[in-house]
């Protein structure tokens, strides 16, 4: 759907386009931590957990949140770009 010009040597610009409007619908999953892994067939699943408060105890618990699932053939290169991510949280070290 474009602005069509009433001069045909007018152009028409970028601005007179309607953007679209992204929809990302991929859930967002908060996890406070790693409940437990697992590989097996070839698969790795790991276990995510959140720290949920207990109303009958009155205190925080973990709970499951979500798994993530990937083939373990995939899996060192995921460590790997974690491992990245972990270095940027780091302080530089200045020696």
């Amino acid at each position: 759907m474009t602005k069509e010009s009433k001069n045909a040597a007018d152009p028409v610009t970028a601005s007179d386009l309607q953007a679209p409007i992204r929809r990302d619908s991929t859930p967002t999953l908060f996890a406070d931590g790693l409940l437990g892994g697992s590989i097996e067939s070839g698969v790795v699943r790991l276990e995510l957990l959140a720290r949920q408060f207990d109303a009958e105890t009155s205190s925080l618990s973990a709970a499951l949140v979500g798994r993530l699932v990937m083939p373990s053939e995939k899996f060192a290169a995921f460590v790997a770009a974690l491992t990245e991510i972990v270095k940027k949280t780091q302080p530089a070290k200045t020696s």
